[in-house]
């Protein structure tokens, strides 16, 4: 893999899933951070989202069920041996993301442009590519938790139906799906337990990046109620250049998205019981 690669300093996208992660990638593209050829509908570059997987494979644990994954990663050694293999697969891999985008072009010693990558799954692979990338740079973006709990429960309840004919199947079923990958657990099928999801990978991200020191936190609220100020600090950070404010940039950015859950009675009243949880985490009911 060229050298350059791992000198630079790769910008790393994480959060809950559901969090607004692939608006914030479509921001940083946007401010001209290269974020991969081989994107999926949902922006994640296929090259490190399939890297990703194989490292919670390797704990034991999956996009839904990281928790092995957090104390596995927590041994100093074991990571220097998923580094190590992380290294040639993505030396192995490399050209699907870079595809036609010329990004490793240019004089041997020139740095590379900006590039990163977004995927929720980034949050407790995280100990990895900082060791893969010492210099790696690391954003966040946060969601309201009832807000991702019941987008998070909708997607889990619609991939069921599509795959099995029902929400609730047998308790050993095995559904594979082309977003969700293989589904062996109930966990996100309801908002108990989609929360629960929530609160450990904001829990994760936030030990993550109080040990970076220079990390970002962006709430989505925030990006969603007034976006310009919230897009100047992301650039700042990036150091990239915002002289062009394109209306494009933010027609996909809906206000009424922030806090949706407050226009569902239920949701209300499940935010209410989730208080304790909620205002840890910086959020109100």
């Amino acid at each position: 893999m060229d050298p350059r690669m791992l000198q630079s300093s790769p910008i790393i996208v994480i959060g809950m899933h559901r969090s607004g992660t692939r608006a914030l990638a479509q921001i940083l593209e946007r401010l001209g951070i290269f974020m991969g050829a081989d994107q999926q509908a949902d922006s994640e570059s296929i090259t490190f989202m399939s890297i990703n997987e194989g490292i919670l494979h390797q704990c034991g644990g999956f996009w839904s069920e990281p928790m092995s994954a957090h104390f596995l990663l927590s041994q100093p050694e074991f990571v220097d041996t998923l580094a190590a293999s992380v290294r040639a697969t993505l030396a192995a891999r490399l050209g699907d993301y870079v595809g036609r985008s010329g990004l490793l072009s240019g004089a041997g010693g020139a740095a590379l442009p900006a590039f990163g990558w977004k995927d929720p799954r980034n949050t407790f692979t995280l100990p990895v590519w900082r060791r893969v990338f010492p210099n790696a740079r690391v954003i966040h973006i946060v969601r309201h938790g009832v807000d991702v709990a019941a987008s998070l429960a909708r997607r889990h309840s619609a991939a069921l139906r599509a795959a099995a004919g029902t929400s609730v199947p047998a308790a050993l079923t095995v559904i594979e799906d082309h977003g969700l990958g293989v589904l062996s657990s109930r966990r996100g099928w309801t908002l108990p337990e989609a929360l629960t999801m929530w609160e450990q990978y904001v829990e994760k991200a936030r030990l993550e990046t109080a040990e970076l020191g220079d990390a970002l936190e962006v709430r989505f609220e925030d990006l969603l109620a007034d976006p310009w100020p919230v897009i100047s600090s992301i650039a700042q950070w990036c150091g990239a250049n915002l002289s062009d404010k394109d209306p494009k940039w933010i027609e996909n950015l809906r206000a009424d998205r922030a806090f949706a859950y407050r226009q569902d009675p239920a949701l209300v009243e499940f935010a209410t019981t989730a208080r304790e949880v909620l205002v840890r985490y910086g959020y109100s009911p």
